[in-house]
Formats: structure tokens, sequence, C-alpha cells
């Protein structure tokens, strides 16, 4: 019979390996983007650019381009990871989605300086990229390997293409972070420089999107649609940046204990399975509890995505202690944390709440429910 206990919601991924702790993914979107790409090398790029091959020939050369132009750009975030990480933050995740990669970024760095080497390293890793292939190509010309000179030569151009559109001086992009940096250093404010780089990340994208609608026009249907698509991606994430550093700006000094659910209801350990759905989850109408000894003391959570596959006539023997997640400390904070960093304690969590601990004795509850609900309160109020 299977575990439920490590039961995890990556709902939309697949974890793929690690690299010095950073765990590398890809979303479901990545699929999309991988075919687009594998495609377009293999029926249009490899045989115009060496004609009078077999289609093995090209699809497989476009499996090879394909699959090195995303660890091109994994070596681009990666590159993006280890400066952050030296320079003090914490870099949990690497994921590829439609749209190409994404470092996850456990804070904003922490001054002017740390912001520029950050921002600033990838597109210089993308260039050396892009030097090495196009000596790598001239390698194999000079070996007689025309097909393998036609693949480093694809990926010459396109790690210098994107070195080029990251440097574009619009947030979220590597020049948008390079324009926040200098204005960061400039004004001393990081409100005011990620408002300014957010605004001409935002004017940026509506050109992107603006010109995908003209190209439409134009007869160039996917191209127009791609830069509509990749223009309304970077608006957003350029609101939604310059939302959050508001956001953080808004819960300087407010601690956790000062919006913490106090009167908590924790469940058993031996608590069949069965009784927790009848008596809790449907009951209450939370998804999830903690989990509590006799003496008060808790010992995990467990959450409604924990017993979704477990068959119905197996809940009444399975109990709560069997497919509980632990008690671990990415599962606690002290009733004393700044809120901001609970928030981003349970936004890399796969659970819905976390339990506020001190001297060994559950004393709240935090939710992403009720702290969605605790901001957007806060953001009506003005306060």
């Amino acid at each position: 019979m299977p575990s439920y206990a490590n039961a995890r919601k990556d709902v939309g991924k697949i974890n793929l390996f690690r690299v010095g702790g950073i765990r590398i993914s890809i979303d479901f979107s990545w699929f999309v983007i991988f075919v687009l790409i594998l495609w377009s090398l293999s029926v249009g790029y490899f045989p115009r650019e060496f004609p009078a091959q077999n289609a093995y020939s090209y699809w497989g050369a476009g499996i090879v381009a394909t699959l090195l132009f995303f660890l091109s750009v994994i070596f681009h975030e990666l590159a993006h990871s280890l400066i952050a990480i030296r320079s003090g933050l914490q870099i949990p995740e690497i994921t590829l989605f439609i749209f190409g990669g994404i470092s996850k970024l456990s804070e904003d760095a922490k001054d002017a300086a740390d912001e520029f080497k950050i921002a600033v390293v990838g597109p210089l890793s993308s260039f050396v990229l892009a030097v090495v292939f196009m000596f790598l190509e001239k390698a194999a010309r000079s070996m007689q390997l025309p097909m393998t000179a036609v693949i480093f030569g694809y990926l010459t151009w396109i790690n210098f293409a994107l070195a080029v559109f990251n440097l574009i001086p619009g947030f979220p992009l590597d020049g948008g972070r390079i324009l926040r940096a200098f204005l960061w250093w400039k004004t001393g404010s990081l409100t005011n420089a990620t408002k300014y780089a957010s605004d001409v990340g935002k004017g940026l994208a509506v050109a992107m999107m603006i010109l995908g609608g003209i190209q439409i026009f134009g007869g160039m249907l996917i191209g127009g649609l791609w830069l509509i698509f990749i223009g309304a991606f970077l608006r957003g994430v350029a609101e939604g940046s310059y939302q959050e550093v508001l956001m953080r700006q808004s819960l300087e000094g407010v601690k956790v204990d000062e919006v913490m659910v106090r009167e908590v209801i924790g469940v058993p350990p031996d608590l069949p399975v069965s009784r927790l759905i009848s008596a809790y989850l449907l009951r209450y109408g939370y998804k999830g509890y903690p989990v509590m000894e006799r003496a008060g003391e808790p010992i995990g959570i467990v959450e409604i995505f924990h017993i979704k596959d477990i068959h119905e006539e197996d809940r009444q023997s399975r109990t709560v202690a069997e497919v509980m997640e632990p008690i671990n400390p990415d599962l606690v904070v002290e009733p004393d944390l700044p809120l901001i960093d609970a928030l981003k304690k349970i936004g890399d969590s796969d659970l819905g709440r976390l339990l506020v601990i001190q001297d060994k004795q559950m004393v709240g509850l935090i939710t992403k429910s009720g702290l969605n609900r605790f901001l957007e309160i806060r953001s009506i109020l003005g306060s």
C-alpha cells in the first residue's frame, strides 16, 4: 500500500534535479514551448541551413539543439542564483516554463550593488555561452562535421539573442533590474526605483503587444500572438513586482502574533481518516488541521491532499498519524517573527498553514487564506 505521508501539492510541475541545493523543475507549460522550438528547428531551421538530409537527421539535431538551449537557460538562471546566494539570499528553485526560466528569489536584494550584480550576471553568462558555442562551431567546421556546426551556430545565435533581449531596460527583464539598481543607488529608495522600472517595463510590454497586433494584421499570426502573450506576461509581472514591494513596505514592523489564529482546532494522531473527514473537514470546513498529542504538543499537520487518494474502504483503518506531515522547521514559525518572513515561508511551503510555536507549545496558527484576507483588508483600508 502506498504511503501518503510525503504527498505534495506540486501540481503542474515536475522536479528534475538539484544543483547546489537549488531545485530545478519544469512547469507543464514548458512542454508547449519545447515542442514549438523542436518543430521549428527540425522542419524549418535545419533543413534551410543544411539541406538534402533525411528527416531523422533534422529531428535528431532538433532534439539535441532544443535540449542544449534549455540547458543554456538553466545556466543563465543559475548564474543569477549563485550570485544571489553569495549576496545572502535564498534561491530554493529554478523553474522552466513557457516563457523561459525563472529563479525564485526569497526576497529582494539588500542593496543596489547586490541588485546590480545579480541582474547583470545573467546576460553576461549568456554572452559567455554564445562565445563558447561560436568556437565550438568553428571547431566542428574544421573537423568536417557540418550538422554539428549548424547546431552550435544556432546555439551561438540564440544565446546572443537571449542576452540582448534580457538587457532591454524594462522590469522584470534583467535590463529592467539593472535600471532599478541604478535608480535605487541614485535615489536611495527601492520603492521609487521599482515603480519607475516597473512603469518602463509595462510601457515596453504594451509596445510588444501593439507590435504583435500589427504582425497579426500583416499575416504573421504565430509571431504576432507570441509577442502579445509575452507582452501580457511581462506587464503582469512588472505590476505584481511593484505591488509586492508596496506590500513589504506596508507590513514593516508587523509580527506573526498580531495576525495568527489563537483558537485552534487540533486532531489526535490516532484519529481514523474517516472520522477526520466527517468530524472535522466536513463539519468545520477547514482543509487542514494541526495534529496534537494528548498533552497539547503538536507533532504534525494533516491536510486534505494527504488523504484525497486514500480509497474509501481504507479510510476507517488508516489513521491521521500515518498520513500527516510530521512537524519540521519548515512548518513552524515563532510569534515574534516578522510577518513578511512568515509570508515568504508559507509561500515556499506546499502546505496551506504553519504552526506558531513558543516553548514547544502551539500558541496559534497562520494560513495562506487568512493572510490573504489580512492583506486584502489592509489594502482596502489603506493601512
